[in-house]
């Protein structure tokens, strides 16, 4: 995965802190200007901004193609670690934005599973003890989530675009190749708009 490129001189949080911060930035239910958190990794610094901007756009385009990627990083646990108390840092801010929002419960628990696996990334053990106080008994590793860490980062980022544009802009029109007087593509040998088109 390439990773963003910090302004020269940069004296901050890595480059996969930022990356972190970003993807839960790109979680967002709403358009959320990054100033708004950009602040707790380094005070106001323009150069950074413009670098976070444009790599939120290129990250969002990744998501959205199934492209986003972190088998790279989550091999490495103090890199995982790093990404995900990026993400932790950010999450708060867009966590409020998610809390009056109607969701599936697919969702919801795709949504905890991530962000229990950015928890035992950062600090497995503490995890384990913060869930054993709330009741939990059947204590997850991190190991057996990472395998599906890729498939929860695409899936709660796909809710939270449906969420911000909503579902109609989801659906793909699986014809629009091709034209109305284009043979049908069902092999009936008659014009599209005399076939499948009707």
């Amino acid at each position: 995965m390439t990773l963003i490129e910090l302004p020269a001189g940069w004296q901050g949080e890595s480059a996969l802190f930022v990356e972190g911060a970003i993807l839960a930035a790109n979680f967002a239910t709403k358009p959320t200007d990054p100033e708004l958190w950009l602040e707790t990794l380094q005070g106001p610094n323009a150069e950074l901004k413009d670098a976070v901007t444009e790599r939120i756009h290129s990250q969002y385009a990744l998501l959205k193609a199934n492209s986003f990627d972190l088998s790279e990083i989550a091999s490495k646990r103090d890199k995982l670690a790093d990404f995900s108390e990026g993400f932790m840092v950010v999450w708060p801010l867009i966590e409020e934005q998610w809390q009056d929002k109607p969701m599936s419960d697919g969702t919801l628990r795709m949504l905890q599973a991530l962000l229990t696996t950015f928890m035992l990334a950062i600090d497995e053990e503490q995890t384990h003890v913060q869930m054993k106080e709330a009741g939990y008994e059947s204590l997850p590793r991190l190991k057996d989530l990472l395998p599906q860490l890729n498939t929860m980062i695409s899936e709660v980022a796909m809710a939270a675009d449906e969420l911000m544009v909503g579902h109609q802009s989801q659906s793909v029109n699986p014809y629009k190749e091709i034209g109305r007087n284009d043979p049908c593509p069902c092999g009936s040998g008659k014009k599209f708009k005399q076939c499948c088109a009707k």
